[in-house]
């Protein structure tokens, strides 16, 4: 098992990260763009871990550009193919459900700045958040302007927390900081989720 303890050593050391960056870099950017292209359709892949890669491997402007430009056009690509495809077939199965009507339609009244927010929190599940827009009403130019909007500020975020991972072998602090954030986020994307399960009950 000679691969597992090497692929150890590269993920836990700074030597080995930095080794692992300037693979990936080698490879070329269009591949860091394709692979978060591919989570959108994919949402058990790790979006938060390629953005680190491509943060650390081509640079914070060009890393971000990547990440960004992948995750809006793979999240509406989604999208689309839903809208186009399943939002038909599917009006059956949501005419039985009280539930997901009480949801499209909290969407589509009040849909714009709900939406906003939870795509720009990096622990929100944006593919359900994909669908959900799709079965709704919402105008396909009015999705694609939040994803624009909102997906900057989740990829930016990410981009801040997982910059320069390497030096959090040398600065404790760093990382300690960026673990903070992260649980913020992440208990601040709960406390907002259930936010707006409440809205749809009211």
């Amino acid at each position: 098992m000679e691969w597992l303890r090497q692929l150890y050593e590269m993920l836990t050391t700074q030597e080995g990260l930095e080794q692992l960056f300037s693979q990936v870099e080698q490879i070329g950017v269009i591949v860091g763009f394709l692979l978060v292209v591919l989570e959108s359709l994919l949402p058990f892949l790790p979006l938060f871990l390629f953005v680190i890669v491509n943060i650390n491997s081509y640079g914070l402007i060009l890393g971000f550009l990547a990440s960004y430009s992948g995750t809006v056009l793979g999240s509406y690509i989604v999208f689309l193919a839903v809208r186009y495809f399943l939002r038909a077939p599917s009006q059956r199965y949501i005419a039985r459900h009280e539930r997901l009507q009480k949801m499209l339609s909290f969407i589509d009244r009040r849909g714009f700045s709900f939406l906003f927010i939870l795509l720009c929190l990096p622990f929100t599940p944006s593919a359900v958040i994909n669908v959900i827009a799709a079965l709704s009403n919402m105008k396909k130019i009015v999705y694609l302007y939040i994803l624009i909007a909102a997906k900057a500020i989740m990829i930016m975020s990410m981009s801040l927390v997982g910059n320069d991972v390497t030096s959090f072998f040398t600065s404790p602090l760093q990382l300690t900081l960026s673990i903070i954030v992260l649980v913020l986020l992440y208990l601040f994307s709960k406390w907002y989720q259930n936010y707006i399960k409440r809205k749809m009950d009211d």
